[in-house]
């Protein structure tokens, strides 16, 4: 987003004494009660791996999983295949679920809700330490199975764009506008302070302060670490009893349910919202399916029908050809995605204007293969001759720029249909239609994602192979030696 804009909305919404709506619809899908996930992780303080677990949909509730001490790898392990087929089942997999992955054209996306950014790295924890492990666990097969789940979703929720894997404090901040500084705003006690703190500015404010003395990462507040849990850890690492673990377990209880209401509070405060859903989120559901489904689904149906799968490795993409393919993939993504987006959302269309991508133009005359408008915003644009353009809120309604006067503020366009558009709404009619004269249209860069996805078999194609080839050619010789060995030899024979 433009950072102009965003200070200028700041400043509003602190005006305003509260959190201002972004715009005029909401971005993000939420799905059904049975098809939310949420899921809430603590972990020991240094430790990569779970000290506890709290995990259910919507319409279950929370269950909560934890260990006494989460340095110890057999108790980490066996509390994960507790664990793992209720994330397993969730998202279909085949081992677990009777329907399976293979009908993500028709079921419904599956969805899992952390608190934030702390929680994500979670996953890549687990798929660091099981999915690849060969340890000698009797269930070492789950626990494959959930590091290599666990990894789909970390890299799944990398990609822009994607409505799988959601963080709730990116799904407030996408949603609202906050009067308060950009590192408070990675605190989901602290945005829904400010939600539902009280009416006036000064009552938000005192509440957002409190929710955020309250931690809501992965690690437990230091203090209360070290003055409650630490000395009943330190016990049962001298006594094993179960009584000690118990107590461990009302410790660390708590903290993990307060962090799984508070990612269902931001769900809920979501679908109250009377803001429509952006048209184009649809879009972003289906392609999310879809890359989930490659990503995860089609790998685990393989590998429940004995077939060996290809799973990507946790830590590397092994070679300059598919990391440059991802890279060119994610930057279509993130093109693909706001372009999806923007055609519904008239603050996404602010920030393409103000970054220059577009125009805002009134019709001065029209004919069946040409255009002239006048544009009042930018006063000086960028576009050149070539460009095309997409009127806001009708992607598939393109035109073509050939001639810019930039004395005159004019251009003249070549559009790209002809006949009447049978899609509800304004601004459809025919190229030649007398409507369009005096209209005041938004136009927009168009997305030339064919031309992005392209680019990445080109990369993935083409991007090393002068490695490959060096890799592969045979071994160089010495120009000292012939097919019958040592040149020299040969010549000091002769003489």
């Amino acid at each position: 987003m433009s950072n102009d804009l965003e200070t200028i909305r700041r400043i509003k919404a602190w005006h305003d004494g509260k959190p201002t709506p972004r715009g005029a619809v909401i971005n993000t899908h939420v799905a059904d009660d049975n098809d939310v996930l949420v899921m809430s992780f603590l972990r020991m303080g240094g430790e990569s791996r779970p000290w506890g677990v709290a995990i259910g949909t919507l319409a279950t509730g929370p269950t909560v999983f934890t260990v006494p001490e989460a340095r110890n790898r057999q108790l980490v392990a066996d509390m994960m295949v507790e664990v793992a087929p209720v994330l397993l089942a969730h998202f279909r997999h085949p081992n677990f679920d009777a329907d399976g992955p293979g009908g993500y054209q028709v079921q419904s996306l599956r969805q899992i809700w952390l608190p934030g950014p702390t929680h994500l790295e979670m996953l890549h924890f687990l798929a660091a330490a099981y999915a690849r492990t060969k340890w000698n666990h009797p269930e070492v097969a789950v626990l494959n199975a959930l590091g290599n789940l666990c990894n789909a979703l970390f890299i799944e929720a990398q990609r822009p764009g994607q409505q799988v894997v959601m963080s709730a404090v990116d799904a407030l901040r996408s949603a609202y506008v906050f009067p308060t500084s950009s590192i408070r705003q990675a605190h989901l006690g602290h945005l829904l302070g400010w939600l539902h703190g009280g009416r006036s500015r000064d009552e938000r404010w005192n509440a957002a302060h409190d929710a955020e003395r309250e931690s809501v990462s992965t690690v437990l507040d230091p203090e209360l670490e070290r003055r409650d849990v630490a000395p009943l850890v330190a016990e049962w690492g001298s006594e094993r009893s179960d009584q000690v673990a118990q107590s461990i377990r009302a410790a660390l209880e708590p903290e993990l349910l307060r962090r799984w209401n508070l990612t269902a509070a931001a769900i809920a405060e979501l679908r109250r919202d009377r803001r429509t859903t952006n048209d184009g989120v649809a879009e972003l559901v289906t392609n999310s399916a879809r890359s989930f489904f490659y990503a995860w689904g089609d790998r685990a149906l393989n590998e429940a029908a004995g077939l060996q799968p290809f799973w990507p490795n946790v830590f590397t993409d092994h070679n300059a050809r598919s990391a440059s393919g991802s890279f060119h993939a994610r930057v279509a993504d993130d093109e693909t995605s706001r372009y999806a987006l923007m055609h519904g959302d008239r603050e996404l269309q602010r920030e393409e204007l103000a970054k220059g991508h577009g125009v805002l133009a009134s019709v001065r005359s029209n004919t069946v293969n040409e255009w002239l408008i006048a544009y009042s915003y930018p006063e000086l644009t960028t576009i050149e001759p070539g460009r095309t353009l997409a009127i806001a809120g009708r992607p598939s309604m393109t035109l073509t720029v050939t001639e810019v006067n930039l004395d005159e503020r004019t251009m003249t366009l070549t559009p790209g249909w002809k006949l009447a558009k049978k899609i509800p709404g304004p601004h459809t009619w025919s190229s030649d239609n007398t409507k369009w004269r005096g209209a005041e249209l938004v136009l927009l860069f168009d997305q030339p994602t064919k031309i992005m996805r392209n680019r990445i078999t080109m990369a993935r194609q083409g991007v090393d192979n002068d490695i490959t080839l060096l890799l592969t050619a045979p071994p160089p010789r010495h120009a000292a030696f012939d097919d019958d060995g040592a040149v020299f030899e040969s010549v000091e024979a002769d003489s």
